[in-house]
């Protein structure tokens, strides 16, 4: 099965992978590498030029294909984390790690709207 997201989704998920990457190198444990957290920290965190409802709502794109674990209270992502299928899904398209992660990440942005 084909994985379809916006390009905005395939950003926030370079992102995150990141983030995530970033934090197995500094030998932080992978559970707490997963997390992610809430949309205000995601917006706050990994990308402050879009607007946190914009941070939120790719979130929930990302969780609807199965990226993130997300669980929402008033109406927004209260918490998240990085699901195994994401992990793995980037570790197959990425497989020279970081650097091609920001390569892509380079090529896609003009792409998206902030």
């Amino acid at each position: 099965m084909d994985i379809e997201l916006t390009k905005d989704a395939e950003y926030l998920l370079c992102l995150m992978y990141k983030a995530y990457i970033e934090k197995r190198k500094s030998k932080i444990i992978k559970e707490d590498a997963k997390y992610t957290g809430s949309a205000e920290n995601i917006h706050k965190e990994l990308i402050p030029e879009w607007a946190e409802k914009d941070v939120a709502e790719t979130c929930r794109e990302l969780n609807r294909a199965g990226f993130l674990k997300c669980l929402y209270a008033d109406n927004t992502v209260c918490d998240s984390h990085f699901t195994d299928k994401a992990i793995i899904y980037m570790e197959n398209r990425f497989v020279t790690g970081l650097t091609s992660v920001l390569e892509y990440m380079a090529k896609i942005k003009s792409a998206v709207l902030f």
